[in-house]
């Protein structure tokens, strides 16, 4: 076998183990696999590769006893595989996540040459030393190796099937773990499928597929599902799970988000990959609506830092245009939703900011298309005359600027030019053909939306004279090589044009310029939202201001076509909206402090009245909708009573048996799941479905059809454990049809509400469009039903007051159609 070493995995043949005895260990593998190495390149170098499964863990002295299962690659000797991982490494998490992970049962794969090992148990390695041909010998830790995550990371599973595929000569994708070496050794790095096989290296950019790693494997012992597969994890904190078509291609994507992380992921039909998110990390909710009428759905994320705006470019791009939004001085931001106050089919947004009370930021449309500030080209003229004279001489450049002017200069007429000047590099003005003692002119235009400062850095070899709209307010002559920062000034800029001119004197040898702002160029305004919250009775002295709430839930909640909110503060506060000015509602029979975050919207009794169903410590509570903002507290009567402390909670028809059921997600215990009988009450069929055989530790819940057969599938972020999705056993579900319609409309989408009409316009069903819900859930463009084949009508109420009308016909099979 060809060394470890030679390719920088830091082992080599003929290395003695370093023993239990303290016998020194090989100074050669103190040393990080820092070269990249492709899962192919590891199986090729590799002697051995065994599958062992855990049989015992010893948490006193740090050991690991493994049986081997089989062997995949070679002979290894022994039954029994000792992995002394005692309390050594480069640094204590080494040892510690390989520790954190052991547990009687588990697999892994060993790669090794005889002596030395790589160790893969997951989403981490380890190198041991060790003799495999002795019976009962110890392999002895070296260092963590998580580097190695480069070539693979994910399941043991999927790994043992990928190598036996390699070993076969094949070409496989497996998941592989990108990122910088810090990223890589905090396992925090991205997830990525590449392409490997025995006669692939690593190289990413060649060999990559597609963001993320995880696909679906059956699952047994859960009647109410078939399928299982793993999700990015976003724990410390997981908080929200958000449902919506991003990139318009049919396929519901998913948005996860905790307080340290969000994740964006797409829906490719297989698996669950993820897409980049610019310059944003934790959030208390991800909510969506399409700002700007373009047809795609744009992302406001409550972030600690203040709220930040991406706008979806569409092929899974996003861009970062937090700047349209109103400034404020400080920020604590608690909870965001979507709200289309003034019901113009704009959606405008809503924050809960803790320092300055409830504000509302009003979507006011497309701004001035004027960019608040725009550099022009460069352009340049010369030579003229230098003699020692030319740093003091006016030549006409600076007496007024007209490109389309002729000049008499040095050797000859002069015309102004267009340079290729690069702003933050050196730029090189030996462009004439006599270049010595000579004076040269560069001008750009400045134009500004509005007065404002830009700072500057700037060079020159050898003399510079700054102009700024004809004031010159920098002169120095000197003799010098350029180089940035040899001069820093700030510009005041007026509003309109700015004529900046630049003349740069020249005695011999090189000649350059240097310019560079200082500051990042503001982005161009393209969209304008208003600060309106004092107006429409929000804002530091308006409803809630002496409150601090974490959860919005937005909903037209009274049926008058205006979209009302919950504001999780106190015991909870229902503001009415008339589309001029909110009000508190008195005496609604809600408590809000019951929950864990805010209610969630669903139709509990068909009766096209959303009902609130509220998580938290003390279990569930739902209020059925009797109109004109009272509810009734329906828990007991419905069997939802003594379920115990719940997370979180959502609303679906699992079943497909035409009302909606209610799954749960609960810590330290296992998730449950009431089944509508539409009649008022729920049973729970937890058992039946088997969701208790096993504890998933879910702090956020939501439901969507993501394979897009019809039924609905589970997605649970959990904490302390991978975040997962469990796809729905069409087996088990009721003869009835599922329709699944996308809603397609450029404004009025937040705040609308989509009705079920069978053929006498009784009303069937009816779902509305939130705005934000929970702890920062929300579905957006999506609507679900089941019911018998027939024909139906389908009609959507939109916020600004539109109605939109649609027939349907619903035969035996999945009906999937748009509604536009």
């Amino acid at each position: 076998m060809r060394s470890y070493r030679r390719l920088g995995l830091a082992v080599a043949l003929g290395v003695t183990v370093a023993s239990m005895l303290g016998l020194p260990r090989p100074p050669e593998a103190r040393a990080y696999v820092e070269a990249p190495h492709s899962l192919g390149m590891i199986v090729n170098l590799s002697s051995h590769i065994v599958l062992m499964r855990v049989t015992s863990v010893d948490r006193k002295d740090n050991n690991i006893i493994f049986t081997k299962v089989r062997d995949i690659k070679g002979k290894h000797g022994q039954t029994e595989i000792r992995h002394a991982i005692g309390k050594r490494g480069f640094e204590p998490r080494e040892w510690q996540t390989v520790m954190n992970w052991a547990e009687v049962g588990k697999l892994a794969v060993m790669f090794h040459n005889g002596t030395a090992s790589e160790t893969c148990i997951g989403h981490y390695w380890h190198q041991a030393y060790g003799n495999h041909a002795d019976v009962n010998g110890w392999w002895s830790l070296v260092h963590g190796e998580p580097y190695l995550l480069r070539a693979f990371s994910g399941r043991v599973d999927k790994l043992v099937t990928a190598v036996e595929a390699i070993l076969a000569g094949q070409e496989v994708v497996v998941p592989i773990m990108t990122g910088s070496n810090d990223e890589l050794k905090a396992m925090k790095g991205k997830i990525a499928r590449v392409r490997a096989s025995l006669k692939l290296d690593y190289n990413l950019k060649r060999d990559f597929v597609g963001w993320g790693g995880e696909d679906y494997r059956r699952v047994a012992g859960m009647p109410g599902f078939t399928h299982l597969g793993s999700l990015a994890r976003v724990d410390p904190d997981a908080q929200a799970i958000s449902i919506v078509d991003f990139n318009a291609d049919g396929k519901a994507d998913v948005v996860l988000s905790s307080g340290s992380r969000l994740a964006l992921l797409q829906n490719d039909g297989e698996a669950l990959g993820e897409t980049s998110l610019p310059g944003v990390s934790g959030s208390r909710a991800s909510v969506w609506a399409d700002y700007n009428g373009d047809g795609l759905p744009d992302l406001l994320v409550a972030a600690p830092t203040g709220p930040k705006l991406f706008t979806n470019l569409g092929k899974n791009e996003f861009r970062d245009d937090s700047h349209l939004l109103p400034p404020e001085p400080g920020y604590n931001v608690t909870a965001a939703a979507w709200i289309d106050q003034d019901g113009d089919g704009l959606p405008d947004i809503l924050l809960g900011n803790g320092w300055h009370g409830l504000r509302l930021y009003r979507n006011a449309g497309k701004a001035d298309k004027q960019p608040p500030l725009v550099l022009g080209p460069w352009r340049y003229i010369g030579p003229f005359p230098n003699g020692g004279k030319g740093f003091k001489a006016e030549y006409p450049p600076e007496k007024g600027i007209d490109y389309k002017a002729q000049y008499p200069g040095k050797g000859g007429p002069v015309v102004w030019k267009e340079g290729k000047f690069v702003d933050g590099q050196v730029n090189n003005l030996a462009l004439f053909g006599d270049n010595n003692d000579a004076v040269c002119y560069v001008h750009r235009e400045i134009t500004c939306a509005h007065a404002m400062k830009l700072p500057l850095s700037l060079g020159s070899d050898d003399g510079l004279v700054v102009f700024l709209n004809g004031k010159k307010i920098l002169a120095v002559d000197v003799a010098r090589p350029c180089a940035p920062d040899q001069h820093r000034l700030t510009l005041d800029l007026q509003p309109g044009r700015n004529d900046l001119l630049l003349k740069i004197t020249q005695g011999g040898g090189d000649w350059a310029f240097y310019f560079n702002p200082l500051e990042k160029l503001p982005p161009p305004r393209t969209w304008t939202f208003r600060d309106v919250s004092e107006a429409v009775g929000l804002g530091e002295n308006g409803i809630g201001s002496d409150l601090k709430g974490d959860a919005l839930t937005v909903c037209d909640l009274d049926g008058d076509g205006k979209a009302d909110f919950l504001y999780r503060a106190g015991k909870g506060l229902v503001v009415a909206n008339d589309g001029k000015r909110f009000r508190v509602v008195a005496q609604t029979g809600l408590d809000l402090s019951l929950g864990r975050g805010g209610p969630v919207i669903g139709d509990a009794n068909g009766d096209g009245k959303p009902d609130l169903l509220l998580a938290g410590p003390t279990g569930l509570t739902l209020w059925l909708n009797e109109g004109n903002f009272r509810f009734r507290d329906v828990t007991k009567k419905a069997g939802l009573e003594g379920i115990g402390p719940v997370a979180c909670a959502a609303w679906g028809d699992l079943d497909n048996d035409g009302h909606l059921d209610v799954v749960v997600g609960r810590l330290r215990a296992c998730n449950r799941l009431y089944r509508n009988q539409g009649d008022g009450t729920f049973e729970d069929v937890t058992t039946k479905v088997g969701l208790q055989q096993r504890l998933f530790n879910t702090q956020a819940i939501a439901v969507a059809d993501l394979n897009g057969d019809g039924v609905l599938d589970l997605l649970l972020s959990n904490e302390g454990q991978d975040s997962v999705v469990l796809l729905g056993n069409p087996e088990a579900m009721a003869k009835r049809t599922p329709v699944t319609l996308t809603l397609t409309s450029k404004f009025g989408l937040i705040g609308a509400r989509l009705a079920l009409l069978d053929p006498s316009g009784k009303l069937l069903a009816a779902h509305d469009l939130t705005g934000g819900e929970g702890r920062g859930d929300q579905t957006f463009g999506l609507s679900r039903f089941a019911v018998p084949s027939g024909r139906y009508t389908v009609e959507l109420r939109l916020s600004n007051g539109e109605k939109r009308t649609a027939q349907i016909t619903v035969a035996e099979s999945h009906l999937k159609t748009k509604l536009e």
